[in-house]
C-alpha cells in the first residue's frame, strides 16, 4: 500500500510539473501584458491624471466656498480618471486627424468639367468663357474618392444679372461637396463679353462632300434645299465677318445611291468668313433637307490613233488599226459636250517593223468613267515617199482684241507643205485637209516675222512647211 501511495504521489507530481511547464509561456505572456498595462497606467497617471488633478485642484482653490458638490467631484478619483481619459481620447483623435490632414492630404485634378451658363440666350451673346475648366481636389484619398463620386457633371455659372459689356466673373464649384475636401477651379476668374444678339438673313450655298465615293458612272446634277434662306444670329461684329453660309451635303450618307432623286435629311449648316474659317454663330434653323438628283450622263465617242515620234528612216506608217473604234464615257454633261473623240497616243519612235501595242486610254478632264480602259493598236510599216502641196492658206490665231493682222504680201499668205508617208496614204493628201497657222500671242501693232505650223487630218502622214516664217503686219 505504501508503494502504491508513493507511486500515486510521484505521478501527481509529474502531472503538476508538466502542467507548470505547459502554462509557463502563458504566464510569461500574462506578466508581459500586465507590465505593459501597468506602464500605460503609470504614463496616464503621471502625464494626464496627475496634471489634470493638479489643474482641477487649482480651479477648486479659485472657487473655494462655491459648494460641496464641486469638492466631491474633484475629490472623486474615478471622476477625475474618467475626465482625464475623455480629454486624452479627444487629444489623440485631434492629433490623428491633424496628422491625417498633414501626412495624407494630396491633390487630384478632375479635368475638362463643362461650364453650364445661365443667361438670356434669345437676347444676348456671351464670349470669352472657356468651354471647360479643371477642378483640383485637395484632401485625403478616401475623401477625394467620395468627392469624385458625388461631383456634379457641370459647373453652373449664372450671368442673368449682368448687362451688356465686359465683366470679370468668378468661376466656383457650387455642386455637391465633401466637407473635408478643398475644391479649386482653374481658371477661377475670366473676363466675359456680353453683347446684344442680332440676326441677318443669308442665302444657303451648297458644298458637296465625298462625291468621289459615288459610283464613278453617277453624277449629281442638281441639289434643292427645303428652304433657300436662313437666319444667322450673333454679335454685329461677327455677322459682318460672314462670307457664306454653306450646307455640307455629304453624299456618302445617301442610302443605296442610284439614278433618280434622293432626299438627305438634316444637312448641317455652317457660316464661314472670307478665309474659309468657320464662325461660331447661331443659325436658325441649324439644318435643312436636301433633294439630290443623280444622273448618269454618257456619250459614245470614236478613238483616234495618234503616233508619237518618227519611225526608222526610209519607212512610214501605212496603217494603225485599233481593237476598239469607240468607247462610252461618263461624266458631267458640260465635259461630255466638249469631247468629239479620244486620242490614243502610240509611241513609234525608231520603229523598224510591224508591231502591236497595248495602250491605256486616258481619262479627259471632267470624265469619271470609261467603258474600256485599254485598247490594242497594230502598226504596219511601208516604204516612205513624199510630195509637195502648194498654196496652202495661212490662218492666224491668238490675236489680241482691238487689233487686225494681214500678210505683208501675197507670198506671205500661203505656203507649200512637204507631205511624207506611204504611197497608198499620200495620194489622198490635199490642201483641203492641211491647216497652216501662225500664232500671234503677245504681239502688238507693227510688222512681225511669224513661224508657220502645219497639221493634217491623217495622223499617219508627216507635214513640214517649205516656208518656215512669213511676215505679218498688225494694226
Amino acid at each position: 500500500m505504501a508503494k502504491e501511495k508513493k507511486a500515486k504521489k510521484e505521478k501527481v507530481k509529474k502531472i503538476k510539473t508538466r502542467s507548470k511547464r505547459r502554462f509557463r509561456p502563458l504566464k510569461k505572456i500574462g506578466k508581459l501584458i500586465y507590465a505593459i498595462l501597468a506602464f500605460i497606467y503609470d504614463l496616464v497617471d503621471k502625464f494626464i491624471v496627475t496634471p489634470i488633478a493638479k489643474t482641477m485642484l487649482w480651479v477648486q482653490k479659485q472657487f473655494e466656498g462655491s459648494g460641496k458638490i464641486f469638492d466631491r467631484l474633484l475629490g472623486n478619483k474615478v471622476i477625475l480618471i474618467t475626465i482625464a481619459l475623455l480629454l486624452s481620447l479627444g487629444s489623440i483623435l485631434g492629433i490623428y486627424k491633424h496628422n491625417d490632414l498633414v501626412a495624407n492630404n494630396s491633390e487630384d485634378v478632375v479635368s475638362s468639367q463643362k461650364i453650364k451658363t445661365l443667361y438670356n440666350e434669345e437676347a444676348y451673346v456671351v464670349e470669352g468663357l472657356p468651354e471647360t475648366v479643371d477642378i483640383t481636389l485637395i484632401g485625403s484619398t478616401t475623401s477625394k474618392y467620395l468627392a469624385k463620386q458625388s461631383m456634379d457633371k457641370d459647373i453652373t455659372l449664372d450671368l442673368r444679372k449682368l448687362k451688356p459689356g465686359n465683366h470679370k466673373v468668378q468661376i466656383k464649384y457650387n455642386g455637391s461637396k465633401i466637407s473635408n475636401v478643398v475644391y479649386k477651379v482653374d481658371p477661377s476668374e475670366v473676363t466675359v463679353i456680353i453683347s446684344e444678339k442680332m440676326s441677318e438673313s443669308k442665302t444657303i450655298v451648297k458644298e458637296v462632300l465625298n462625291e468621289n465615293k459615288l459610283n464613278s458612272k453617277y453624277t449629281i446634277t442638281n441639289i434643292k434645299f427645303s428652304r433657300d434662306e436662313v437666319y444667322v444670329k450673333g454679335t454685329e461684329k461677327k455677322l459682318g465677318q460672314i462670307a457664306t453660309v454653306k450646307a455640307l451635303v455629304d453624299v456618302s450618307k445617301i442610302t443605296d445611291p442610284e439614278v433618280g432623286t434622293k432626299t438627305l435629311k438634316e444637312v448641317p449648316l455652317y457660316a464661314y468668313d472670307a478665309n474659309g474659317e468657320k464662325l461660331d454663330l447661331e443659325i436658325v434653323p441649324a439644318t435643312v433637307d436636301a433633294s439630290i438628283e443623280i444622273k448618269s450622263p454618257s456619250k459614245e465617242v470614236p478613238l483616234r490613233a495618234v503616233p508619237q515620234g518618227e519611225v526608222l528612216f526610209g519607212k512610214a506608217i501605212e496603217n494603225i488599226s485599233l481593237s476598239k473604234t469607240s468607247v462610252t464615257i461618263y461624266g458631267e454633261q458640260s465635259a461630255l459636250d466638249k469631247i468629239s473623240s479620244l486620242p490614243i497616243n502610240i509611241n513609234v519612235e525608231g520603229l523598224s517593223k510591224n508591231n502591236e501595242y497595248t495602250v491605256n486610254i486616258p481619262l479627259p478632264s471632267g470624265i469619271k468613267e470609261i467603258s474600256t480602259k485599254t485598247v490594242t493598236a497594230k502598226v504596219t510599216l511601208a516604204d516612205i515617199t513624199e510630195k509637195t502641196i502648194d498654196n496652202v492658206g495661212i490662218t492666224i490665231k491668238n490675236l489680241a482684241n482691238g487689233l487686225t493682222a494681214q500678210a505683208a504680201s501675197k507670198e506671205d499668205s500661203v505656203c507649200s507643205v512637204i507631205v511624207k508617208g506611204t504611197s497608198a496614204n499620200i495620194k489622198n493628201a490635199s490642201a483641203e485637209n492641211i491647216t497652216a497657222t501662225v500664232d500671234l500671242q503677245g504681239l502688238s501693232k507693227g510688222t512681225h516675222k511669224a513661224k508657220v505650223v502645219v497639221t493634217g487630218d491623217d495622223t499617219k502622214l508627216t507635214y513640214t512647211p517649205k516656208t518656215e516664217t512669213v511676215t505679218i503686219v498688225i494694226k
